[in-house]
C-alpha cells in the first residue's frame, strides 16, 4: 500500500520503505514522525491495480512469447506463429481477467463468513473467545497476566476484537466491506496487462516477418531481444511494488523467461524432429 497512511497515523509508508531498503534508520524516523496524515488505501487502491498490471503483464508476455518460442523451434510458417500466438493471448486473457476476479472474490467471501463467525461467537460466549485468545497468547510466550491483560483490553472494542482475532487466530486478514468493491476493475486490469504485455512478442514477430527477413530463426532472435528487454522492464516495476531490488528483479524475470521460452523452443524443435523421422521411415 504504496505512499500512503492509515488513519490517524503519522507516517508516510512509501518512505518508510525506502529508509528500510536503504537501511537509513534517520530517514526511518521522518518517515514516522514528519508525514502528513492520510486517509488508509484498500486492496482495490490504485496500488493494487498496479499490481494487477505487473503480474498480469509479467504472464502474459511470457506465455505468450513460450507459444511464439515453441511454434518457431518447430520451424512452422511464420503466419502459423502469428495465429497461435494471438490465439493463446486472447484466451489466456480472457482465463486470467476471470481467475483473478473469482480468486480473490472467493478469498474476499470467506474471510467476511468467518469475521461474521467470530463476531457472532463474541455476541453470544465473549469469555469463551476471551478465554480462548488468552490461551492462545500464552502458547506463544506471553505470560498469563500480560495475555489478560492485552486481551482483556481488546475485548472492550469488540470490532477491534473480531479482527485481532481473525488475524492472531485465523491467520486471515481482517474483513472490511471496501475490499469487494471495484474487484471486476482489478479482473479487468489483469486482462488488459495480460493482452498488453503478452501482444508484445507477437507483434514484434509479425513486425520483423513484415520487414522483409526471410530467416525464421533471425526472426525469432530480433524477437527475443526485445521481449526480454520489455520483461526486465516488468521486472524492475515489479520490484516497486513488492519493494525488492529492481536489479535482481529485472534479470529474474528475465531468466524466467529465458528458461521458460528455451524449452518451449527445444522440446518443440526435438519433437517436430522426432515426427519428422517417423514419417520418413513410414
Amino acid at each position: 500500500m504504496a505512499g500512503k497512511e492509515t488513519d490517524g497515523l503519522t507516517r508516510d509508508l512509501e518512505a518508510a520503505k525506502v529508509a528500510y531498503a536503504e537501511g537509513d534508520a534517520n530517514a526511518s524516523k521522518a518517515a514516522h514522525d514528519g508525514a502528513k496524515q492520510a486517509s488508509e488505501e484498500h486492496s482495490n487502491t490504485p496500488s493494487e491495480f498496479i499490481k494487477s498490471m505487473v503480474f498480469g503483464g509479467l504472464d502474459g508476455i511470457i506465455t505468450t512469447f513460450a507459444v511464439v518460442a515453441a511454434v518457431s523451434g518447430a520451424n512452422m510458417d511464420g503466419k502459423v506463429v502469428i495465429l497461435m500466438g494471438i490465439a493463446n493471448l486472447v484466451s489466456d486473457g480472457i482465463s486470467m481477467g476471470l481467475g483473478d476476479y473469482f480468486s480473490e472474490k472467493s478469498e474476499k467471501d470467506y474471510i467476511k463468513n468467518e469475521w461474521r463467525r467470530e463476531k457472532w461467537e463474541l455476541e453470544n460466549y465473549p469469555e469463551g473467545e476471551i478465554t480462548e485468545m488468552i490461551e492462545l497468547y500464552e502458547e506463544e510466550g506471553m505470560s498469563k497476566e500480560d495475555a489478560t491483560t492485552v486481551i482483556r483490553t481488546f475485548s472492550k472494542y469488540p470490532e477491534k476484537f473480531v479482527n485481532l482475532m481473525m488475524v492472531d487466530e485465523l491467520g486471515l486478514e481482517k474483513w472490511d466491506p471496501d475490499d469487494m468493491d471495484g474487484l471486476w476493475k482489478q479482473g479487468m486490469v489483469t486482462m488488459l496487462s495480460f493482452w498488453f504485455f503478452g501482444a508484445i512478442p507477437v507483434a514484434g514477430y509479425a513486425i520483423i516477418d513484415a520487414a522483409g527477413v526471410d530467416d525464421g530463426t533471425t526472426i525469432f532472435l530480433a524477437d527475443c531481444v526485445v521481449t526480454l528487454i520489455t520483461m526486465f522492464i516488468l521486472g524492475v516495476t515489479k520490484a516497486k511494488v513488492t519493494n525488492t531490488h529492481p536489479l535482481g528483479q529485472g534479470s529474474l524475470m528475465m531468466l524466467n523467461g529465458t528458461i521458460a521460452c528455451g524449452a518451449g523452443y527445444f522440446i518443440a524443435w526435438a519433437v517436430a524432429e522426432m515426427m519428422g523421422t517417423v514419417e520418413g521411415g513410414c
